[in-house]
């Protein structure tokens, strides 16, 4: 399962903090994110309910602004009239280039009004590869004309560069240049077909401006993919709340573990004032189930068990809650720091014993939806925040942080510090292990020593004017060196002729560093 794209357009508001970790080395500077809380109260339209399930979404696009001077009229949406061409050029092109303006027109089509304020939108559809128009010779955009559903899907495939699909199955295609597109819209979870029995996907049918809206918004990831519609409608789900990435290195099988685990937390909805136990959701990780063996930490060095690698899965979803503004809920980090992720802001998992519990205390029901991709996971989490929505990620030592939507004087506020690292601990001493098939002056460094120290993490969560702060300490613990060498080597027993080399000329046998 792959999301259609985790996009951060030029449009974005974004507060960007970064924290540079080198890889196995310990945390050198703090991390602060502080996130704008001078929100104002956006309800721009009076023919779109601030109550009702298209008004987030359509806040969250005039926040980015994608729709200012679209409107059907002063104060207006008209959410259920379709939506013209025109319409289209000037939200697509405000979503994918990276254009205060769009350009100087042209004359490409005859029947552009070149005096028109949008008429450079639809030149630089053409010059994106978004569209070629509607007809040739003369070339004709159409402007005025509605968006059927297939054009739509064609457009939105080319905007947001989906990857080629299998065929989606559809009844009613017959004939229609729009096929490849729709697949891919439908595989990547933009838009899903208009009836099941039979499935059809109605090509020739006009999209409203509240259906584009919600279709844009899904490849922003500001609403939920198409697949969870239903879901959506039958909880009120309104938006992405907040969503983290965290990277790893490819094809190793604590990856295909983390993907399982994805697959099978992925689609929970968590009602208001319920917990979610991680543990209890998907139970113990076995063979049967499609876990591999695969890297996990037993006492004080990296070993194989069962399911090992998916406590990736409980650090990426503790940012997500963390800075989603989620009170009360609770995780464990590990008690050996990782580089892979954001120092004191992560989690671990061990059945039954650790665990992760996601605490819904919104008035609103949430949806946890799980994305991954060969190299990344990413949690998101969506419910209602009051139009706010933020995405991070964690990958190669940096964390960033963006703020799509502001959202309105409701929305949860996060403030989020990592102190430096402070109260270091010196590692245990060497452990040798003992490898008669190493020559006297080799050695195999099995876990290199590490030296353990502490952050303190502090974050305000500002809730309606009300700010309530919540202060903890994380400690990772120090790790011995572990090393192969030869017998004759730990027992200080070798011959004086076979004695490893002495190249600093101070007595000692050099051996490798750790």
């Amino acid at each position: 399962m792959r999301p259609p794209l985790l996009l951060v357009v030029g449009l974005v508001l974004a507060l960007t903090t970064m924290l540079l970790v080198q890889a196995g080395a310990p945390v050198t500077a703090a991390v602060t994110t502080v996130l704008p809380s001078d929100i104002e109260e956006h309800r721009p339209f009076a023919d779109v309910s601030p109550d009702g399930p298209r008004a987030a979404m359509i806040e969250a696009l005039y926040a980015l602004g994608i729709i200012q001077g679209t409107e059907c009229g002063t104060g207006r949406f008209c959410p259920d009239e379709p939506i013209e061409r025109w319409v289209m050029a000037v939200w697509l092109v405000r979503a994918v280039d990276h254009r205060d303006e769009p350009g100087p027109v042209v004359g490409r089509f005859t029947d552009v009004d070149e005096e028109a304020w949008w008429s450079g939108y639809t030149e630089r559809l053409a010059e994106l590869g978004i569209s070629e128009g509607c007809a040739a010779n003369p070339s004709r955009f159409c402007p005025s004309g509605a968006v059927t559903r297939g054009a739509m899907a064609s457009f939105l495939t080319r905007a947001f560069g989906l990857e080629p699909a299998e065929d989606a199955g559809f009844s009613d295609l017959a004939g229609t240049v729009h096929t490849p597109n729709i697949d891919s819209a439908v595989a990547a979870g933009l838009v899903n077909g208009c009836s099941k029995d039979p499935l059809r996907f109605c090509t020739d049918e006009p999209v409203t401006r509240a259906e584009m809206i919600n279709f844009m918004a899904r490849a922003f990831n500001l609403a939920p993919p198409a697949k969870y519609e239903e879901v959506a409608e039958e909880h009120g789900i309104r938006h992405l709340i907040a969503g983290y990435t965290i990277h790893h290195d490819c094809c190793a099988p604590r990856v295909t573990n983390l993907e399982r685990f994805s697959d099978t937390v992925t689609g929970t909805v968590v009602q208001p004032g319920e917990r979610l136990s991680l543990n209890t959701l998907t139970g113990p990780r076995t063979v049967e189930k499609g876990y591999l063996p695969a890297d996990t930490w037993m006492g004080d060095q990296v070993a194989d068990s069962v399911g090992g690698g998916i406590s990736q899965y409980a650090a990426t979803m503790y940012n997500a809650i963390f800075w989603g503004g989620f009170i009360g809920s609770s995780y464990r980090a590990h008690s050996v720091y990782i580089p892979r992720y954001p120092p004191g802001i992560e989690g671990t998992l061990y059945y039954p014993y650790i665990d992760l519990v996601f605490r819904n205390d919104t008035d609103s029901p949430v949806l946890v939806v799980s994305d991954y991709t060969d190299t990344s996971l990413t949690v998101k989490l969506y419910g209602d925040n009051d139009g706010r929505a933020v995405i991070g990620e964690w990958k190669d030592g940096w964390h960033t942080l963006d703020v799509l939507t502001p959202g309105g004087p409701d929305a949860r506020v996060v403030t989020g510090q990592i102190s430096r690292p402070y109260r270091y601990v010196d590692p245990p001493p060497t452990r040798y292990i003992s490898n008669p098939d190493l020559g006297i002056g080799e050695t195999i460094v099995i876990e290199p020593a590490r030296k353990g120290w502490t952050v303190r993490i502090d974050r305000t969560v500002t809730v309606n004017g009300e700010d309530r702060s919540q202060s903890w300490w994380v400690s990772y613990r120090s790790v011995r060196a572990i090393i192969e060498a030869h017998p004759c080597v730990i027992s200080n027993s070798c011959p004086p002729e076979a004695q490893p080399d002495d190249e600093d000329g101070d007595g000692d046998r050099e051996r490798e560093p750790i």
